[in-house]
């Protein structure tokens, strides 16, 4: 894949030193090890909408907080659905979280064509950078699964990893 503009792109969402909630920049950083166009972000949602623009496809990685058991992965590809929009993604240090950034791209025009959300329930939003044992093993497992994918935006592939 290509970083251009004009290619997808995996976005990591994420304070990388507050344990779990690094989870997204902690996926970002491997994937991109590995050759993919990923970038890691702290999640401000107006940001996002910079990333993303332009781009035909993208998918989003955040935390998720009490959302069932930690290093349980979730997946978003229908956004106007409610439990997206309630969804508990980690934001306390972000002024305009993921489900609003979604909403205001809408509404301007500025998502991608395909936008998928993944999120990975954390256990420990402390500080330190250090992934709780259950959400190591769920990143690990995902960028396995994406880096290996023929087509890591696949709406098929993403639906395997997860149901909203």
């Amino acid at each position: 894949m290509s970083s251009a503009p004009d290619s997808g792109i995996v976005i990591g969402v994420g304070q990388a030193e507050r344990q779990d909630d690094g989870v997204g920049p902690y996926v970002a950083r491997a994937l991109k090890q590995r050759g993919l166009p990923a970038v890691a972000h702290e999640g401000e949602g107006s940001g996002l909408l910079e990333l993303w623009q332009f781009r035909p496809a993208c998918i989003v990685i955040d935390a998720l907080s009490g959302a069932g058991p930690p290093g349980r992965l979730r997946v978003f590809a229908d956004l106007e659905d409610p439990a997206f929009r309630r969804a508990a993604f980690v934001h306390s240090t972000h002024r305009l979280g993921l489900p609003e950034a979604v909403a205001l791209g809408r509404t301007l025009g500025r998502l991608p064509d395909r936008l998928a959300v993944i999120g990975i329930t954390g256990a420990a939003f402390g500080f330190g950078s250090a992934l709780s044992p259950p959400v190591a093993t769920a990143a690990e497992g995902l960028i396995e699964t994406l880096a290996g994918a023929k087509d890591a935006f696949d709406e098929d592939l993403l639906a395997g990893l997860g149901g909203a």
